[in-house]
Parts: C-alpha cells; structure tokens; sequence
C-alpha cells in the first residue's frame, strides 16, 4: 500500500465533509426569486443536508460491514456532487431545491461517518493521531475555499453558487485512483477452519467496551457546549455594539483559518498537551467563552475564535483516536458511525435542548456551555481517563477472537 496515496485519498474527501453549508450564503438572494415562499422554507437549505447526514449516520456502519468502505465513499462524493451540481441549471422549484439539499446531505454522511473507520484502518498508533487531526484541518480548509470560491461564483446570481460542486468531480477521481480497494470480510472462520456465524449489529452493541460510551457523552457535550457558542455569538457581538452580520463573519473567518492551522500541526498540539489532550480541548473551549464574555473588541473575539476552532479539531480527532483504541476492528463501522450519528445529533438538537432548561440566549448561554465544559475537564484530569486509555488499561479483559 502507498501511503502517500492512501493520504491523498483520505485527506481529499474530507474537503467535502462540511459542503452541506455552503449553500447557506445565498439563503435571502434565493428568497427574494421565491417572493411566495417563506422565508422558514427557504432555510431549510442550509438546515436540511444534516437531516440527510444523520439519516445516513444510522446505516453507513453497518452497509461498511457488507460493502468496499471505498465503494461507499465513492457513492458519498457522487451524492455531494450530484446534490450540489443539479441545483446550477435546474433551479426553478424550491421543492427540487430541499430535495437536493438531502441527497448533498446524505453523501456528507457517508463522507463523515467513513472517513475516520478509513483512518483507522489505514493508520496506526501517533500517525493515526496526526493524521485524524490533518484531516480536521483539510476539512476546514476544504470548507472555507467551498464557501469563499461558491460565494464568488454566486455574487450576481445565486444559481451559479452551485458550480462550485464541480469540484467533488476532481475530489471523486482522487478517491478513485489514490484510495486503497478494501476487502470486505465475507465469512469468518475459527482455528479449526469451521465456519462462524457472524454477529449482528446488536451483538457487536452489546460487545461493546463500555468506556466507549463515556468518549460519546464527551462528544455529546461538545456538540452542545460549542453550539451554544456558535448561535449566540452574533447575538453576543450585537449587544456589545461591535457591528453586526459582517463582523460576527470576520470573527468565524479568522477561527477558520485558525481550525485550518491547528489541523494541520495537531501532531504538535498534542505533543503539549498529551496525555490530557481531550481535557485541553474543553479548556480551549473555556478560554474562548471567557474572552468573548468579558471583551467588546473584534481582536479579542477574533482570538477566541481561534481557541473555538482549536476546540473542535482537539476534541474531534482526539475522539476518534480513542474510541478506535478501545474498539475491536470487527467494531469500527459501528463504532465510528454511531460516533458521527452522536455528533450530529447533539449540534442538531442543541437549541432546543438549552431553550427546554430554560438558558437566555446571548451571555448566559455561554456561562451554560462553560460550565458544561468545566465539569468535563475536571471529570477527565481526575480520573485520568485519556491516560488510562492509550495506556491500554481500559481495554476488555477477555480478548476478542481475531477474524481470519
């Protein structure tokens, strides 16, 4: 296997993986060509391809049980680019419009929940780590140029935004050529060559090592924590008086090109911070709720961006590093799609749930999300979970029968 195509491979469909928002920008110049349709309608464009990828999240794991995790991840990029590419010349329904915002959708999903059971399978030991956190920073950097090349294409009118799709084509024939073609294991068979019954979805749930539920439940409060950050920052930053729509963008656009860099040097992130380094992400989280609290200036709220991108690449690679530790390989496709089914579900449900225990919006909720994290950090340093992870001793006693 060349690695450096299996990187290739890797790293270029992670471009796509948050492709679903692009098409967000041009939210009020596409109601202003539907004057009829309300404008709730219209945002389901940008709300409705993560209903499509968490759809997908539910069954990606257990079709990569059956079926080539490259097939999958070709069928993912074929989604994306043929739910971004219809809308540039059929574009005269709004009802065809959400309609492609589901199938765009339901190709990020296949993306998201494959591309770390890929990595994992691919990589081993710091050089999964590193390569979990590169593949962060390609996906923001994968959105920002989506964004920016899409906003520029569609500034005198918004159908030609949907061209920018035309690169998931150049993205499919990377994965094509560069992708290694896994095996799928068909029949299992034991040491005296009889064949085994396979386990089912459910049997492998319950073969779970228990601790991977407390790496879920960090993820979950994630979602939650940094929601509440992100939907309330142009509510924070207007009641600041610092400006309005354009500069809560400048802010998200400089934390961007920070989640960017830290993607693309985790391996030296986690060189300071290892063996705490799931705990440094919900500290960098903290950081970026105070200084947005208690400073009224972009330079401050522009750092704390920074700290907010930081988070999710610390926490999301640092995540699936250690669920892949504490799974079997016969889990992965499990475990991983359960992982991204969990991680949308929590920034999808997110405002609902802090409207539910009754949390402001603005300032409070982020008093909320800070002390979510703050119990997350201490929960991890007193137990010293991630340090009793890659140490191996989480792991199930009773050793799990390797496949042949």
């Amino acid at each position: 296997m060349n690695k450096m195509k299996t990187r290739i491979g890797v790293v270029s469909m992670a471009t796509l993986a948050m492709s679903g928002s692009v098409a967000g920008s041009a939210i009020a110049a596409i109601s202003k060509s539907f004057p009829d349709t309300p404008i709730s309608t219209i945002q389901l464009l940008s709300t409705l391809p993560g209903v499509g990828s968490l759809i997908i999240t539910l069954v990606a794991g257990q079709m990569a049980m059956r079926v080539s995790k490259k097939s999958l991840v070709l069928l993912g990029v074929a989604l994306v680019t043929l739910g971004g590419l219809v809308p540039a010349f059929w574009n005269s329904s709004v009802a065809g419009l959400l309609a492609c915002s589901v199938i765009l959708g339901m190709g990020v999903g296949f993306i998201s929940t494959l591309n770390p059971m890929i990595l994992t399978q691919y990589f081993e030991g710091e050089e999964r780590s590193s390569m979990m956190g590169f593949n962060t920073g390609m996906t923001s950097l994968g959105t920002m140029i989506l964004t920016g090349v899409g906003g520029f294409l569609g500034g005198s009118n918004w159908r030609h935004l949907y061209w920018v799709f035309a690169f998931g084509i150049v993205v499919f024939l990377l994965v094509l050529f560069c992708l290694p073609k896994d095996e799928v294991i068909r029949e299992s068979f034991n040491g005296s060559h009889e064949k085994v019954e396979k386990e089912s979805t459910w049997q492998i749930f319950k073969g779970l090592n228990p601790y991977v539920y407390w790496v879920y439940l960090a993820v979950f409060i994630l979602g939650i924590a940094y929601t509440a950050y992100m939907a309330n920052l142009s509510i924070v930053v207007a009641a600041k008086h610092m400006g309005g729509t354009a500069t809560t963008g400048l802010i998200n656009a400089i934390g961007t090109f920070g989640g960017i860099f830290a993607g693309l040097g985790f391996k030296y992130v986690r060189k300071v911070t290892k063996p705490a380094t799931l705990a440094a992400g919900f500290t960098f989280l903290i950081i970026t709720l105070v200084l947005t609290y208690f400073f009224s200036n972009v330079a401050a709220l522009s750092i704390a961006a920074v700290f907010a991108a930081v988070t999710m690449v610390t926490v999301m690679s640092t995540s699936t590093f250690m669920l892949s530790m504490l799974c079997a390989p016969k889990q992965v496709p499990i475990v991983m799609s359960t992982f991204a089914f969990i991680n949308a579900l929590s920034s999808a449900i997110a405002p609902k749930l802090i409207s539910w225990i009754h949390v402001p919006a603005g300032a409070p909720s982020f008093v909320f999300a800070g002390i979510l994290s703050a119990i997350v950090v201490v929960a991890l340093l007193v137990t010293g979970f991630e340090k009793k992870v890659e140490s191996g001793s989480l792991l199930q006693d009773s050793p799990i029968p390797s496949e042949k």
